[in-house]
């Protein structure tokens, strides 16, 4: 029975899977100070700026360790120049080609070549688009602000989040901090025109002495884009013992005429929307901000001026103090999760009401090196048509995946079709949807017959009474009987044991396999006739299913039976094994003939002439052998000798 089903809710195609790599993802902003007060090779990144790259790499957070995969750029000279040597930098590190950097390019108000941009893993993050916005001038902002929408590999457009790079006035007093209001005003109404549930990093050095700037609190008002700060850390940061572990600037030792001071600002920062703490899709991983080399002591002094007090070497804080006057700001976050799934091998064909049960293995494949790195995956399993069972479960990344175990229905034989589907709800999920459709052949059972168009199951072959020496062979045919058209199975023919005479009586019966429905193969059953006697022997067949799941076995019987008569009996002329009447009228009919000797024309003798001595030979085997019909009588011996007696007259006559 042919069986229709229709596309199980229209997206039952597997999806191709991307290769992220490890793919959380580690961002970092940094003030770099290599677009300001440009002299020599000012443009470039400083002496150790390399080690300090390398070091934001290696250090562990939250067991989290991974080369930076998104850097943001402040004090920037041009992509093409000072953004490339930093680009550079990271492919001696990480292998050529492995980096990338943005190409807007930001105007500041004065001709001081202050600008922000980004650089990008680009085997963990897409850069999908960059704009430059905002007034710039005397009254307005400083600088315009850099807007990154960017994709985690492997992830679609539901996974990409925005960074908006922005380096705020400077300095303090109620005009700068005007300015700096300003451009946090424009920033929030491109970010609130981005819609609800937009993930959002505000980036930057914000050059904000406390949480209660104008600019601060305009971030953090309400709307579609509103900030939030990670570590929730409010207060007057500067020049504030108090708040030493979140500050920034300046950590400079004064070696390079940069800024100078000691460690006593908060100017650096990561806010963030909402959609970032909720730990749903992509979300900051708590615990992981942190301005990096700064050991929580250090205060009023560069940051290397308590040696061994950070969980880095002693040449990271050296650099730091040298390579600028800020320190880099690092946060890890979490990647969606990322859904994959795993059917368990499916025949082709299966027997008719045999057990077809199918796993569906269900995993979070985040490209991620910890399982904190990606959110959970939260699913449903579905299945249609002939396929029945569901389930549901969540998934972390690595860890082994959830097995829901669905039936095939084979009840009838047909071409069955169902689907399978599993659907994650987890926020931003890659892959959220993934299934296929299964076609599976249910044939009916083989059915082995000795007869075309009827179910025979047992064959018996008489080869009745043989001469010794004589040839006897006769065939027969084994079949496939068609049992549903088009889905019956093949024919297996697993084993043949013989029993009593096989010696004797013989077949030439042999394993096969794959006898279609509606064939037959041939074979012979022979008897041995070398040895006078009656013999029977029984060949019972085992038969199955071709292997397929649910095949089952059957069995044939064949007797053959048979005599060896001892020898052919003398006198009798018509060879039907008895001397009888018969025999005697094939010698009175050519008596006194002269014939070709033998039996055929009534001279056993073989003297070429039917005579006394042919008479004889009959008369002296009378009723030897087994009569061909009991209800023939034969003559009584007054009879026979009559018969004898006007047969030797005659031959006297003659003489």
């Amino acid at each position: 029975m042919k069986r229709y089903i229709s596309l199980f809710m229209a997206v039952l195609s597997v999806l191709a899977m991307a290769d992220a790599g490890f793919a959380q993802l580690r961002i970092v902003n940094y003030n770099t100070a290599n677009g300001t007060f440009p002299s020599g090779n000012d443009y470039l990144p400083r002496e150790g700026m390399d080690l300090v790259l390398q070091a934001i790499g290696d250090e562990v957070t939250n067991g989290i360790s991974r080369p930076i995969d998104v850097l943001i750029l402040q004090e920037q000279d041009d992509p093409s120049t000072t953004t490339q040597a930093f680009v550079e930098l990271l492919d001696d590190l990480y292998g050529e080609g492995t980096y990338a950097h943005s190409t807007v390019i930001t105007l500041p108000t004065y001709s001081d070549n202050i600008r922000q941009t980004l650089i990008y893993n680009t085997n963990t993050v897409e850069l999908i688009h960059e704009k430059a916005f905002g007034t710039t001038g005397s009254n307005y902002a400083a600088r315009q602000s850099a807007r990154f929408q960017l994709r985690p590999v492997g992830y679609d457009s539901s996974a990409d989040f925005y960074i908006y790079n922005d380096h705020y006035k400077s300095s303090t007093g109620t005009d700068n901090e005007d300015r700096r209001d300003y451009e946090a005003t424009f920033v929030r109404a491109d970010a609130d025109a981005l819609g609800q549930g937009a993930h959002v990093i505000y980036a930057g050095d914000f050059n904000m002495y406390s949480s209660y700037e104008p600019a601060y609190q305009t971030l953090l008002s309400s709307g579609n884009g509103q900030a939030f700060d990670p570590i929730n850390t409010p207060g007057s940061w500067n020049n504030n013992y108090t708040y030493r572990a979140v500050h920034t600037q300046s950590p400079h030792d004064g070696s390079d005429g940069l800024v100078t001071g000691g460690m006593d600002d908060r100017f650096d920062f990561q806010l963030v929307t909402g959609e970032l703490l909720d730990n749903e899709g992509m979300s900051y991983i708590a615990g992981s901000y942190h301005a990096f080399g700064n050991n929580g002591t250090t205060y009023n002094q560069p940051v290397n001026y308590w040696a061994n007090t950070y969980p880095v070497s002693q040449s990271v804080l050296d650099a730091l103090a040298h390579v600028s006057d800020h320190l880099p700001v690092v946060a890890d976050y979490q990647l969606p999760a990322k859904m994959g799934i795993e059917v368990s091998s499916i025949p082709s064909a299966v027997i008719v009401n045999s057990t077809l049960d199918i796993d569906i293995t269900v995993s979070n494949v985040a490209p991620v090196q910890t399982t904190n790195g990606a959110d959970e995956l939260d699913y449903t399993v579905y299945t249609s048509g002939d396929i029945t069972g569901a389930g549901a479960g969540t998934a972390y990344a690595l860890q082994a995946g959830n097995v829901h175990t669905v039936s095939f229905d084979t009840s009838t034989a047909g071409s069955a079709s169902g689907g399978l589907a599993a659907l994650s709800t987890s926020q931003s999920v890659a892959d959220g949807i993934l299934g296929q459709t299964v076609n599976v052949d249910v044939l009916d059972h083989a059915e082995a017959s000795f007869a075309l168009g009827t179910d025979q199951d047992l064959l018996t072959i008489d080869f009745g009474s043989v001469n010794i020496g004589d040839l006897a062979e006769v065939g027969f045919d084994i079949f496939n009987l068609q049992q549903t058209l088009g889905y019956t199975a093949d024919l297996d023919l697993d084993a043949v044991v013989g029993s009593d005479d096989t010696a004797v009586l013989s077949t030439n019966l042999g394993s096969f396999a794959g006898l279609a429905a509606g064939s037959a193969n041939s074979f012979m059953a022979s008897f041995d006739t070398s040895t006078a006697g009656s013999y029977s022997a029984t060949y019972l067949i085992t038969l199955s299913d071709e292997d397929l799941l649910g095949e089952a076995s059957q069995q044939l019987s064949l007797q053959l039976i048979g005599t060896v008569l001892s020898g052919a009996i003398e006198g009798d002329l018509n060879g039907d094994g008895y001397v009888g009447l018969d025999d005697l009228d094939i010698v009175l009919n050519n008596w006194n003939q002269n014939v070709t000797p033998g039996d055929a024309d009534g001279d056993p003798s073989g003297d070429g002439f039917v005579g006394l001595d042919d008479l004889d030979i009959v008369l002296n085997n009378w009723n030897n052998g087994t009569p061909p019909s009991a209800n023939v009588p034969e003559p009584a011996a007054a009879t026979l000798l009559s018969l004898a007696g006007l047969a030797l007259m005659n031959q006297r006559k003659r003489r």
